[in-house]
């Protein structure tokens, strides 16, 4: 070989190795347009919580003589603040019911207005616990006439205060998006000024005075709501 051979032969031979390597080189990946969106994963959206519901309401107050009157009542609660795990609310209700005494029967009606607190376990299925506190007016108006110390009375009403204080425990199940089906049990005291008798047994005459009657009763409640 002449002299021009050998050099040509030297640079192929010490070329080789580079070249090998560029071969060898693992090729990053280009990096991604900024034109293309990227895309990640949405967090999990929060389970609507109550805001307002519409209910049945039924419960009981006492009577003169002691025994309970049931009441049927319609109440609209309205939750101002409604958070994951607790809720504060204002209600609006009204019921009515019918008492007997003596032989002689009277039509009720009541109207509260009252706040609520409560925890709460959202989900499709949401659990609570709530308190409740009202305060309002109770009319009673006599079914027919009455007799009062001997007078005949053809008709009488007469409206006196009413407060309630209770708690319930129950669930709401979201059927179709935010609405929602609520049923709850309870217990619920009650307390209204009433008159009674308190002449002692055998008294020629009534001696008729202003108490306070309370009564504790069942609270049983059915709405809807969103």
């Amino acid at each position: 070989m002449g002299r021009a051979s050998w050099l040509w032969l030297f640079a192929l031979v010490a070329a080789a190795p580079a070249a090998w390597a560029d071969e060898l080189e693992p090729v990053a990946p280009p990096p991604p347009s900024i034109d293309e969106p990227v895309t990640a994963p949405l967090p999990k959206a929060a389970h609507p919580n109550p805001r307002l519901k519409l209910s049945y309401v039924r419960s009981a107050i006492g009577n003169l003589d002691g025994s309970a009157v049931p009441l049927d009542a319609l109440a609209v609660d309205a939750y101002p603040l409604s958070r994951r795990w607790a809720r504060v609310g204002l209600g609006l209700e009204t019921g009515r019911g019918s008492a007997s005494f003596m032989g002689d029967r009277a039509s009720l009606v009541d109207l509260l207005l009252g706040v609520s607190a409560g925890v709460q376990l959202p989900g499709r299925v949401t659990p609570f616990v709530e308190g409740h506190l009202a305060g309002g007016a109770l009319h009673g108006q006599t079914d027919g006439p009455i007799t009062v110390d001997g007078v005949v009375v053809t008709s009488a009403a007469a409206t006196t205060y009413l407060y309630t204080f209770g708690l319930d425990a129950g669930a709401e199940v979201y059927a179709v998006g935010r609405s929602y089906l609520s049923l709850s049990l309870g217990w619920l005291h009650t307390t209204w000024r009433g008159a009674t008798d308190a002449a002692p047994p055998g008294a020629s005459a009534p001696d008729i005075a202003l108490t306070d009657i309370a009564h504790d009763a069942l609270l049983f409640k059915a709405g809807v709501g969103i």
